[in-house]
């Protein structure tokens, strides 16, 4: 995550890393609560027999995901759903 190598390939793809402090749960929260989703809603579900058919797997799941799966946070819209109605309200 430190490389020369790594940091470039981020600072060309106009990515900003952003890393946090050792041993600080509270930071990582979200994304830690995404990855374990992710993993029980299709990946432990699903036997992979290559890389390729995972990673489709998964991109599926992220469109998923973003698209039609409802979030309580959101009262129960999902990403796509919750956007349009903020956008809309706002206009």
């Amino acid at each position: 995550m430190t490389s020369r190598r790594y940091v470039k390939a981020l600072q060309d793809a106009g990515i900003k890393q952003e890393r946090t402090g050792y041993n600080n749960p509270d930071a990582d929260a979200y994304i830690e609560r995404w990855f374990r989703t992710l993993k029980e809603e299709t990946v432990w579900l699903q036997e992979y027999t290559t890389f390729l058919e995972a990673k489709k797997d998964i991109d599926r799941y992220i469109r998923f995901y973003n698209a039609e799966r409802p979030h309580s946070a959101l009262g129960y819209l999902s990403p796509k759903e919750f956007r349009q109605s903020f956008t809309s309200n706002a206009a």
